[in-house]
């Protein structure tokens, strides 16, 4: 059962994108035309939305992505996002992540923005120590680690200036924080948020 869901997850992050863009797709046009490269980094933490903002360790967090965009308007975005996630927490665990957010976007005439969002997403938890496993023989060996599939769930706030209002510069910076929540994460606990914190870029090759 649980092998289906994070079937159906992931689907939803990398099919559901691509269909809109099958949808939308201009074959004059090139890709990089339409949907921005957004590149973020930032820190990735254990801890309760909205806590321990200062306490926790630095566990450092990059995420490569980009959007896909329902509608487009001069003041508002309408978009889907698909990213690549990775964070190393070195006394815990260090993931692999794959999400999607649905997000609104409000901007202002001078280039000020801010959006706000909910994601879906597949996380590929690996150990930070060995792993042993017990043989045939009753006797522990080190094994390979291939990870633990987790689903998670995630929010989001970001806040940048898009300079391509004022200027023929195609790129927005911000800020965004968010909070990731891996689902099942054990028996006794069936929920581990994770508070991020991070500042992006995003910005188009080329752009009609």
């Amino acid at each position: 059962m649980m092998k289906r869901i994070y079937r159906i997850v992931v689907y939803i992050i990398i099919l559901n994108p691509l269909i809109i863009y099958a949808q939308d797709n201009n074959p004059k046009v090139n890709w990089l035309n339409n949907h921005p490269i957004d590149f973020a980094f930032g820190s990735a933490s254990v801890g309760m939305p909205f806590t321990k903002f200062s306490k926790s360790p630095f566990y450092p967090m990059v995420s490569l992505g980009t959007e896909f965009y329902y509608k487009q308007k001069e003041k508002t975005d309408f978009y889907q996002s698909a990213r690549i996630n990775y964070y190393n927490a070195k006394y815990s665990t260090s993931a692999i992540v794959l999400n999607s957010e649905i997000g609104f976007r409000f901007i202002f005439n001078f280039g000020l923005f801010a959006d706000a969002g909910l994601g879906i997403g597949y996380a590929h938890l690996f150990r930070p120590n060995a792993v042993f496993k017990q043989n045939s023989n009753g006797e522990y060996e080190q094994a390979r680690d291939w990870g633990t599939p987790r689903l998670m769930a995630d929010f989001f706030l970001s806040a940048g200036y898009d300079f391509s209002k004022n200027s023929e510069l195609p790129l927005c910076l911000y800020i965004k924080y968010g909070n990731y929540i891996d689902l099942l994460y054990a028996p006794d606990l069936p929920a581990l948020p994770h508070n991020i914190f991070q500042i992006g870029a995003r910005f188009y090759i080329s752009k009609n």
